[in-house]
């Protein structure tokens, strides 16, 4: 479980499968996945599922079907050398934020948007998401709010830590308040207009700098690695948004 975020140009790859098909191909990794941890490669040959995307009508595939329909799909098509999304690597336009966050993930992005960025300083990329986006988001109710903790296979959590983080600001009569869980809410969103991929390749781009300075690194932390590797296709996606390229989000 987490949050699958394609940078979309399109390829042909992306043109031919569209954003369903594209989400769906990645949907089959997961059902091979599950196969293969949970049957001996010798019954696998007998395994049919109901295959259920978003958008698209039920399809039953055999565990054969699944395979075949995934090699040529990871292989990717030649354009992926060159695509400035993926960074020479087949599908690596493709990225994935494992769900649930981790706490030195959740407390180091917390600490970047009230402290580093400054929410309370006017026109800081952290005032700017949380006036337009993160501000919109309900303060309690919310699964980030509510399924956090060890969770289980049948309620998965979203964020490892028990309780999110708080912060408020401003005299009495104009008081804010934001926490954790409503940031990590709007960050693993789709991204369809050339401001909001520009706004949030910048917070990327300051957060991996402000955790690295501070030690984090992807062996410190899966969530920070996850998304150390999503910055620089943020950043080349800006290049690109103005002729069409988005980011598309299916958390």
């Amino acid at each position: 479980m987490g949050a699958d975020l394609i940078g979309w140009r399109p390829c042909p790859l992306q043109a031919e499968l569209d954003p369903a098909g594209f989400l769906g191909k990645l949907k089959l990794r997961a059902y091979r996945g599950a196969i293969e941890a949970q049957v001996p490669p010798e019954g696998r040959a007998a395994v049919k599922l109901t295959v259920e995307v978003t958008g698209r009508p039920p399809r039953q595939l055999s565990y054969p079907q699944i395979v075949d329909e995934l090699d040529a799909f990871e292989r990717g098509i030649p354009e992926c050398a060159t695509c400035p999304l993926a960074g020479g690597r087949p599908l690596g336009c493709y990225h994935y934020v494992t769900y649930p966050v981790d706490e030195a993930a959740e407390e180091l992005l917390f600490a970047f948007f009230t402290q580093a960025s400054q929410v309370e300083t006017r026109d800081s990329i952290s005032d700017q998401l949380y006036r337009d986006l993160v501000s919109k988001v309900p303060s309690s109710g919310t699964g980030w709010h509510t399924r956090r903790g060890p969770g289980s296979r049948t309620a998965p959590s979203l964020a490892v830590r028990a309780h999110p983080l708080r912060h408020q600001w401003g005299r009495m009569f104009a008081r804010k308040k934001v926490d954790s869980a409503q940031l990590l809410k709007a960050l693993f969103i789709s991204l369809g207009s050339l401001p909001l991929v520009a706004a949030y390749a910048r917070f990327w781009t300051e957060f991996v700098a402000f955790a690295t300075a501070r030690g984090a690194s992807a062996e410190t932390s899966r969530t920070l690695g996850e998304l150390f590797a999503l910055q620089p296709m943020m950043l080349q996606l800006v290049a690109l948004a103005p002729d069409g390229a988005q980011l598309i989000a299916d958390a």
